[in-house]
């Protein structure tokens, strides 16, 4: 990719403080100039994952001239934010002409006079037209492995000079992706590359040790392939590490944060001051409902409402004033309350939602409590929550900056005993095993915190943090 093209000089990337033009590295190189038929580009996050891709198909757009490609993504919004930006960025450093059809969601390269198809894959069932002369998946691993076969079988263009298809991807385990072009059943003519650490982003990699627990940081921020979906779930707790006395502390606002589950109905209450989770309690209610949870909430607060502070006035004042002289009420308690998002539709019982009864009952105790809502408009990923509360347990760093209560024993057993689920075959799921209907819903609750005030700070792909080459 770092030589000539027909009729044009590219540069394979700029420095955006000098201007000057970055050379690959070397696991770059090594893709671009791989001639298999079918090669992927395997990495951590900010290994210059997506500059690859897309100078690949720049490539094969300038050496299958007149012809088409595809580039695609799991999703529209990855396809439009992260995909086809890195490829017009490249365009733009370059300053080749191109037209781009929004409608078509397609780009016309008059210099190759090649056109470039740009195509979400959620929907493999879609993957039909025109016999191609090359194509490319972003993100493959977060793909079906139907979409990439589909591609495959268009890849059949008489007229192009150089066939070719090909993926970048961040490890996902010993996935589909892994079978065919990693591991010892490889497919024949398949090759993939593994790239390493960016050097050229500083303290990036650093800070993610902070964001992600071991495992997930193996995986994401070092390439690794393993069984992250695999046996426990929350695998870096333990009693002896994570379970200890813990007293309130009136000089810090509680959290409440819940999951609507009916039977058992479970929530949990704590405190987060210098940068530490402290859970204080846990609600687990029988065949119950959101009111009944509310009421046990303001049962189980009453210590801290009674540690509220009056307001301090001298004695000798008191006496001037007479007695009975009223006082003002102590300041209310500073609540923030989480939760799962369905609960703006679900109903636990009579025709109010989970979150109206929440709003109603805290309304007609305004004396007590100042309430805050913090609850998203939709769930976030369960390998994202999952991968915050384990960061908070343990990070990469080697910080524990979670602890329990000893009171809190169901939500230890759900810390112990949470497992992944498996298909019939035993291969690992990206999905909770809830067969025991006590599991589950207390670690969800506490989750569901966590990931709104711990977010890992990587946001999808590999556009944060600095310009990557």
């Amino acid at each position: 990719m770092a030589g000539q093209l027909p009729k044009r000089k590219i540069r394979y990337a700029i420095d955006p403080d000098t201007g000057d033009e970055r050379k690959p590295f070397e696991w770059q190189t090594a893709f671009h100039r791989s001639p298999a038929r079918f090669k992927g580009f395997s990495g951590p996050v900010g290994s210059g994952k997506s500059r690859a891709l897309c100078s690949e198909a720049l490539k094969l757009a300038y050496l299958n001239r007149g012809r088409t490609g595809v580039i695609g993504a799991p999703t529209y919004p990855m396809l439009r934010d992260s995909t086809r930006a890195s490829f017009l960025e490249i365009l733009e450093e370059n300053r080749i002409p191109y037209r781009l059809h929004k409608s078509e969601n397609s780009i016309y390269l008059p210099e190759a006079r090649s056109t470039i198809l740009f195509r979400a894959l959620d929907s493999f069932e879609r993957i039909r037209g025109t016999n191609l002369s090359w194509f490319g998946v972003d993100e493959l691993t977060y793909c079906k492995p139907q979409s990439w076969l589909r591609l495959e079988a268009r890849l059949r263009d008489p007229k192009a000079t150089h066939l070719c298809g090909f993926g970048s991807w961040t490890p996902k385990g010993f996935d589909w992706v892994y079978d065919r072009f990693i591991g010892p059943d490889r497919k024949p003519g398949y090759e993939a590359f593994r790239a390493r650490q960016n050097p050229t982003l500083g303290d990036y990699y650093q800070r993610l040790q902070e964001s992600y627990d071991p495992r997930f940081f193996q995986q994401e921020a070092e390439g690794e392939y393993l069984n992250v979906f695999s046996g426990q779930v929350y695998y870096p707790f333990n009693r002896k590490d994570h379970l200890r006395q813990i007293e309130y502390s009136p000089a810090h606002p509680i959290w409440w944060a819940l999951d609507f589950n009916v039977n058992p109905m479970c929530s949990v209450i704590g405190q987060t001051y210098g940068g530490i989770i402290r859970v204080l309690d846990e609600l687990v209610l029988s065949n119950s409902n959101t009111l009944a949870a509310c009421e046990e909430f303001l049962a189980r607060t009453a210590h801290m409402l009674a540690a509220r502070k009056v307001p301090e006035v001298p004695e000798d004042w008191l006496e001037q004033q007479g007695v009975g002289y009223p006082l003002d009420p102590p300041a209310p308690l500073n609540v923030y309350v989480y939760g799962d998002p369905a609960g703006t539709q679900r109903k636990t019982s009579s025709s109010r939602t989970d979150w109206q009864i929440v709003r109603e009952f805290f309304g007609r105790y305004t004396d007590k409590f100042k309430v805050q809502l913090r609850v998203p408009e939709a769930h976030p990923l369960v390998k994202d929550r999952v991968n915050c509360v384990n960061a908070m347990l343990l990070n990469y760093a080697g910080e524990k900056r979670m602890y329990l209560d000893s009171k809190c024993r169901e939500l230890a057993k759900d810390f112990e005993q949470l497992a992944w689920k498996a298909d019939p075959n035993g291969n690992p799921l990206s999905e909770l095993n809830k067969s025991d209907p006590m599991r589950s819903h207390l670690s969800d609750a506490l989750g569901y915190m966590i990931v709104r005030e711990f977010p890992m700070k990587r946001k999808a792909g590999e556009r944060s943090g600095p310009p990557l080459v």
